[in-house]
């Protein structure tokens, strides 16, 4: 018992690095960590509860939106619209999954892995909806600071729409999210 909380203290040391990745989104006053991303995808979670399709395991939607972008501590964040900063974004972060889940007892290693590759394979309700969610936080967040980000990075709102809509088709409540961002997006181009 004593080692196995030793790997998952060490582990819990680890991954407060966490909260110093930072993203290229915008806050009002400074820029969003990955930390500060995590925390509000878990409350889209809490919060949109209620409207799952029957049977939506949330605690794996909880789990997902939370242990995501971990990986991060060691690949850094990837923008969503750096053409080559994508091209070996999964390698970096597959690797970096393997370095940072090796800290923990051999259980919760594979329950981590598991959950990465349900995230990266994006086929189970719990992660289309996570993805959805994930595509529709910084959205808000370019929203709330008149789109910063995409002003600064000449992004376009057809861009955004191309880029983003994917996520949201298939589902009755993301696309019902998607079409209220949206509109308000709008305003800001």
């Amino acid at each position: 018992m004593t080692e196995r909380i030793d790997k998952i203290i060490r582990f819990l040391k680890e991954i407060d690095k966490f909260k110093e990745v930072e993203r290229k989104i915008f806050l009002k006053n400074r820029m969003e960590s990955d930390a500060d991303h995590s925390w509000h995808l878990a409350m889209f979670v809490f919060l949109f509860e209620k409207d799952f399709p029957k049977g939506t395991d949330v605690l794996k939607m909880l789990k997902l939106v939370l242990m995501h972008d971990l990986v991060e501590i060691y690949a850094g964040d990837t923008f969503v619209f750096d053409e080559e900063g994508n091209k070996t974004k999964k390698k970096r972060e597959a690797e970096s999954a393997k370095k940072l889940f090796s800290i923990l007892p051999k259980d919760l290693e594979e329950d981590f892995h598991n959950l990465f590759k349900e995230w990266e394979d994006g086929k189970t309700v719990e992660s289309k909806l996570s993805h959805a969610f994930d595509k529709a936080q910084p959205m808000i967040q370019n929203i709330l600071s008149d789109g910063k980000t995409w002003k600064i990075h000449n992004i376009s709102y057809n861009g955004v729409d191309t880029l983003s809509k994917p996520f949201f088709d298939g589902n009755p409540l993301t696309e019902e999210i998607y079409k209220k961002i949206m509109k308000e997006i709008k305003d800001i181009f």
